[in-house]
């Protein structure tokens, strides 16, 4: 009896070491972006195990990065209801929250819920800072990112969370070595956002040649996200290379054709390029969507029916 006993825990310990295997797996295809497969590897797991509260915490993680906010809140209530000190379901829970139902002081109760759970998981103190920063309480979260640096001084969210908060504090030189500190641990990690966002520090420091090749790297990561291009396009500006602004404004309303600021910007890059039959023509569109500003500008255009 002792024998059978001993077996059968040795095959239970097998099943729960092979899943939590695959659950790491499925972590990092969500950090890749690959939402299908990491779903199917928890799929899989739960068609085994079907009240694993790991496994239906990091689906619910993933059906949160899908967009899929009512599933994840199933998903996380469910394994909270099975195991209610699961730091991994409260984690899920808090993501789900803030970016679905932007309940930022909800979600921040998850963190704190997770972190007491499991005091080492980096990805609660992480999500606490978020949190933080949507309730704009910015002191309070760098503290929190700060302690948590000191615990866990390989995390690239923690570096790119800190970036954020110095380069709202004005410290501009400071955010860009976070972001550089986030890319050497992981340049597989948000790529697209910290190029964006050192693009953007580095832009603050009057350095418009390092902000290009950080927005022309952001571009490259994500060329389907219109940010990339207009944050690129106005520091051409800036540096008055006008068809160069203009040329990345036109891809950025190609991705957002109904943003009047974006229209706009490529009505004012060809007006200061001289060319101000192009300049009226977009000055009236973005006016036509609202834009108060390209209103203003078509007093500028002589001949209106050319435009």
């Amino acid at each position: 009896m002792k024998k059978t006993i001993i077996i059968v825990s040795l095959i239970l310990a097998g099943i729960i070491a092979k899943a939590q295997t695959s659950l790491n797996d499925a972590l990092q295809l969500l950090q890749q972006k690959n939402y299908i497969s990491a779903l199917d590897v928890c799929n899989g797991i739960l068609a085994e195990t079907p009240d694993n509260p790991s496994a239906l915490g990091v689906r619910s993680q993933i059906h949160t990065a899908m967009g899929k906010f009512d599933l994840a809140l199933a998903d996380a209530n469910k394994a909270l209801s099975i195991d209610n000190n699961s730091d991994r379901a409260y984690f899920a829970k808090g993501e789900a929250l803030i970016y679905g139902s932007k309940d930022f002081r909800q979600a921040l109760q998850q963190y704190d819920a997770a972190i007491k759970a499991n005091s080492r998981m980096t990805e609660a103190y992480a999500g606490k800072a978020r949190a933080l920063i949507g309730l704009q309480n910015n002191r309070e979260a760098l503290k929190v990112a700060e302690d948590a640096l000191n615990m866990f001084p390989n995390n690239p969210e923690l570096y790119y969370i800190r970036g954020l908060l110095n380069f709202q504090r004005g410290l501009h030189k400071s955010a860009v070595d976070d972001y550089d500190k986030a890319l050497s641990l992981n340049n597989d990690w948000n790529t697209y956002q910290i190029y964006l966002n050192r693009g953007q520090a580095n832009d603050a420091l009057k350095i418009p040649n390092m902000a290009i090749q950080d927005f022309t790297k952001a571009i490259m990561a994500d060329p389907n996200n219109a940010e990339g291009y207009v944050a690129r396009g106005n520091t051409y500006y800036n540096i008055s290379k006008y068809q160069e602004a203009a040329e990345d404004y036109r891809k950025a309303e190609v991705l957002s054709p109904d943003n009047s600021i974006i229209t706009y910007n490529i009505g004012m890059a060809y007006y200061r390029d001289e060319d101000r039959a192009s300049a009226c023509r977009y000055f009236q569109k973005s006016c036509s969507q609202g834009n108060n500003n390209a209103c203003r500008m078509l007093a500028n255009c002589s001949d209106r029916r050319s435009n």
